[in-house]
């Protein structure tokens, strides 16, 4: 395999890794929500839980992505594998 192949594979497998990382994270949220609102919580608390449950998923998951890409990165030194997304300044 050429690099081009193994950073198209990497970031197809990445993709997969941060849609799966935030919806574990988003239900895991939820669910802990859902554990603190009773059914008699007025309606704009659970919209802006929801609220806060989503940014703080989408955070969450940003952090916890590019915390195993850098180890996964440092343990198998991928740089030498994988051809570089952007091209350098001129």
């Amino acid at each position: 395999m050429n690099k081009k192949l193994n950073t198209v594979l990497f970031m197809l497998a990445g993709t997969v890794l941060n849609i799966v990382v935030m919806l574990a994270l988003f239900l895991l949220l939820l669910f802990g929500a859902n554990l603190i609102l009773t059914p008699e919580s007025d309606a704009t608390l659970k919209m802006l839980v929801f609220l806060v449950v989503v940014v703080v998923s989408v955070v969450g998951t940003f952090f916890i992505y590019s915390r195993i890409v850098k180890w996964i990165n440092n343990k198998w030194n991928l740089e030498q594998y994988m051809h570089p997304l952007f091209g350098r300044k001129r």
